[in-house]
This record gives structure tokens, sequence and C-alpha cells, in this order.
């Protein structure tokens, strides 16, 4: 593609360029972890594997700091894949678009995946780039963004480092220094298709056009949930006219905040136009007093669809009260970190198959006592509603440790280089840190990143001119472990 090579650090963007042009979604890694085999191959680097398909390369150090203890830099090569519902691309098959607006990359109508590919791309850059620093391992781990189980498949002894740095942050003014466990609910409702019943038709109801995002870092600027909304908005009518579901699906990824959802619904012809005028009227006053200036994009669509089988009046219902029942959003701020969300939950899928409806939910909290109680209460709820609910494990959160070595040689390096003290934040969202330190109790850590905004949707984009300032940190930070 050749898009990036006129940015710096060279490196970074020619490793980042490779990876957007390698098809990478969870689940989807093995093309782009061949071609980084490959990469290590010819520059005479050793490299591991593990079971799970969790990638470690070695650098050697700079010449005179081969006695250095090793670092760990790490980050996770699978991507969000998200797109707008006009844009042709498969994730499969195709590599990305990208293209600079600015001090920006970006990618045409999809996702970018700087989370976490311009990450690792740091990291390996140090092979390439003239950077002075001890032994390094690179960890590439994969499956993060679907529930960090490559994290939680590395076992112990597959990395020699006591100290890591992971590059999956995204706001270049902050180090990290801790972040919220997780655990999912998935809800299955197993229903029933019967005839359309007679002088009936069939409508559809679509949206789109909400920002959507990263279901930890965005989930308190109130941005539009497209299966809450169209939920919502089939109750109201239902409380009118008897109302149908002929399948339900909406969102595409856990921990994304849905950006678009779809509904197909039998009625009586002879309410066809009151469900539109309905459905219109309710939808423009959410627009008009909930989203005004959030996600002022937001559309719908309602139109005829053929319909001849559909759920029965009851379990519509049923499907629908359980997805309005399900909570959504923040449901607790931290007592000890200004303006930290502590617990949240977001109803981040609803997919139909047959007459087999599915939801997931994906909940964060940085105290385990509140998460713990947050399952509790979807279980409960999805029990009532006759559902099957299945609570895989989830994972730890990552403890903040104000006596690491390794956080005083950041502090110290980022003062220096830019003449303020770094903010110390912990992240409402889940990070792999957590999962190697259970793995790895000695393990010191510290994270942080370029600004990357509009993470897990097609907004997504990195900044330039802060991957240059990160790559700086990066450097000095590593150039002051090796020397001890």
């Amino acid at each position: 593609m050749a898009k990036l090579n006129k940015l710096q650090p060279a490196a970074v963007w020619q490793i980042f360029e490779k990876m957007c042009d390698i098809p990478h979604g969870s689940g989807n890694e093995t093309g782009v972890m061949k071609m980084f085999q490959g990469w290590a191959d010819e520059r005479g680097l050793s490299w591991s594997s593990d079971k799970v398909g969790n990638l470690l390369i070695r650098i050697p150090a700079t010449k005179g700091l081969e006695k250095a203890a090793p670092i760990l830099i790490q980050g996770h090569v699978d991507m969000v894949c998200e797109k707008n519902s006009a844009t042709k691309h498969d994730f499969e098959t195709d590599g990305l678009k990208l293209k600079i607006n600015g001090d920006w990359v970006t990618a045409e109508g999809t996702t970018l995946g700087a989370d976490n590919g311009i990450g690792v791309a740091m990291g390996l850059a140090l092979a390439d780039e003239k950077v002075p620093h001890g032994p390094v391992e690179v960890l590439l781990t994969v499956d993060e963004e679907r529930g960090l189980t490559g994290a939680a498949g590395v076992e112990a002894g597959f990395f020699e480092s006591r100290a890591m740095i992971n590059l999956d942050s995204e706001d270049d003014d902050a180090i990290f220094i801790g972040c919220a466990g997780g655990r999912d609910s998935v809800f299955e409702l197993k229903n029933k298709a019967t005839r359309a019943p007679k002088d009936s038709g069939g409508r559809k109801i679509t949206l789109g056009g909400l920002r959507g995002g990263h279901s930890g870092l965005n989930i308190h600027e109130n941005r539009g949930n497209a299966i809450k909304i169209l939920t919502r908005v089939l109750l109201a009518v239902s409380e009118e006219m008897d109302l149908r579901l002929v399948e339900i699906n909406g969102g595409s990824m856990r921990n994304a905040i849905p950006r678009e959802s779809e509904v197909k619904v039998v009625i009586a012809k002879a309410d066809g136009r009151k469900f539109k005028k309905l459905v219109d009227t309710f939808l423009a006053r959410i627009l008009a007093d909930e989203l005004a200036g959030i996600d002022d994009g937001f559309e719908w669509k309602v139109s005829a669809v053929q319909a001849p089988r559909c759920f029965s009046l009851a379990t519509s219902l049923n499907t629908l009260r359980l997805l309005a029942a399900i909570p959504n959003g923040v449901t607790g701020m931290s007592q000890d970190i200004a303006g930290l969300v502590e617990t949240s939950t977001n109803l981040g899928v609803v997919a139909t198959k047959g007459s087999k409806v599915r939801i997931v939910c994906c909940s964060r909290s940085s105290i385990m006592p509140s998460l713990e109680n947050l399952v509790t209460q979807h279980k409960a709820i999805g029990i009532m509603a006759g559902a099957d609910v299945i609570q895989p494990e989830g994972y730890p959160g990552w403890k903040p440790n104000m006596k690491s070595q390794l956080l005083a040689v950041t502090r110290k390096k980022y003062k220096a280089a830019f003449g303020a003290d770094a903010d110390l934040l912990a992240i409402h969202a889940g990070l792999e840190c957590g999962l190697l330190t259970e793995k790895y109790p000695d393990l010191d850590i510290v994270s942080f990143g370029p600004n990357i905004r509009g993470a897990h949707s097609p907004d997504e984009k990195v900044q330039i001119s802060s991957v240059q300032k990160i790559w700086k940190l990066f450097a000095a930070t590593l150039a002051e472990v090796a020397k001890g």
C-alpha cells in the first residue's frame, strides 16, 4: 500500500502498514502471525509460539547493554472488525484501506486496528530503529478483543522478563497503572416460529448512524446503544398494537457499543401507517431529547417486507422485555479515583438464528464483588425470562503498584522529555496485564500508548505526532532500564 512510508518513526509505520494489509480480526490471526515469523527470520531473530497461538520474538541487546535484565514488550495482534453498513469490506479476506487526514491515520469505513496494532509495531520496531536497549522479548498475544484468551493461555516460563511495558493504552499524557476485570453473560432464548396471522404484514426497522465506540472507554459518554433504542421503540409500539418478532439483530462485538440494529416484525395490515408514525415519532423524540450533540448522525428506516412466519405474541414480548431488563451503561463510579468508571455493562450483541435469540453482554469492574453482583443480576434476569444463561470465566483486574521501579523510571523519563508530570490512571477496560500477573506475580508493569480515538468503531484513528511522542518516551525508558 505504501500510504504511510513518509511517516516517522519509519519502522513503526512500515510494520503497522504490513499488519493492515493482512486480515487479523479476533480468531483470524494466523496470517499476520506467519508474517511476523517470517519478519523475524529475515532479521535472524529467534521466536517461539505457544499452544494458543501467542508469539514471542526475542530482540538482542544493543552493543554494550547485553548484561542488562531483559524487558518484555507486550501487545495484542487482533483487532475489532466493525464497518459502516454502506462499506463493502470483508474482514476475512480484505486488507484495510488506509488514509492520512492531517495529523491522523484512519481507515476508509472500517476500524483501523491501531488498537493494538500500533503498539505491536512499536515493540517490533526496536529490531530496526537505532534505540539503545537491553535484551527485549516482544510478546504478541491473540484473541484479546473477544475475551483475552491469548493472555489467559500464556504459561509460566514462556518468557524470562520480570519487567513489562504494555503498549495497549490510548492517551499519550498518561501512564496507566491499573485496569478493570471483566466477565461476559450470554443469554439464549429458544422460541418457536409459527405461521403469521391472517391479514398481517411484515415490517422492518433499521437503525444506524450511531457513534458506537469502546464499551469500556466510552461507556460513560451516554452514546446511543442501537439494541436498547430498538427495544424501547418496539415495546412502545406494542402498547398500541399486537406485534410479533420475526428476527432481531444488532451489534457485532460484545465489547463495542452497538451502532446499528434491525428488526423484522409482523403486524396487522390495517396498522401499517400507524406503525410507521409511532416509530418515527418515538425515534425523533429520542434523537432530539437524548442524543442531540452525542449521536447527531442517528437515522432509521421503516419498510415493508415479506414475513410468512413469526414468533408468538407472548414469546415476542418476552424477548423484548428481556432486552429491556438487561442493565446497560455505568452502574458505579470509583470512590478512589475521580472520574473513573468503577462498574459498567454493555449489551453488545443480539442475533437471531432460526427461532433462537442470542444476547451477549460484556461487564467490567475494578471491584470484583461488584462485578460478581452484576453477573448474578444478569443470571437472575435471564432465568426469569426462561433463557439459558452462560457466563464463561472472566479475567482479573490489574491492581496499581505505586512502588513499581518501572513506574518510577517511566515517570522520570516522561517529565524529562516533556516538562510535565504524566497523569497516573487506571482504565475502565480490560488489559492483559491482570492475567499475566496471575501467572507471573512478580512482574513489574506499566502501560502507555499514543492517542487513539474512536477505538472499536469505524471512526477509529491514531495520531501521528502522538506516536512520535510515545516513541520518544518508549526509547528513553528502555535506555534508562538497560542502565540498571
